[in-house]
């Protein structure tokens, strides 16, 4: 995981659009969605992002055991 990405950020808010199941089960989801993004500086951007994410049951409850995201780190950079 990426800690340091996230040292400049002083709020992120994350937009789902799209949610896809899949998987034996459909306990694998697939995400769509925007993020917009407040750094420290004042400075304010967003991006488009997507995740995956696996769940399973444990003791009956429904948990997420995997999630991966996948963003453009470079739209901080080009914060304005």
């Amino acid at each position: 995981m990426r800690h340091g990405m996230w040292e400049k950020v002083a709020m992120r808010s994350h937009k789902p659009t799209q949610i896809y199941a899949f998987g034996h089960a459909s306990d694998d989801v697939m995400l769509h969605g925007t993020v917009d993004y407040e750094l420290k500086d004042g400075k304010k951007t967003s991006t488009v992002w997507g995740a995956r994410a696996h769940f399973t049951k444990e003791d009956g409850v429904l948990k997420m055991d995997e999630y991966q995201v996948y963003l453009d780190t470079g739209a901080m950079a080009r914060a304005k």
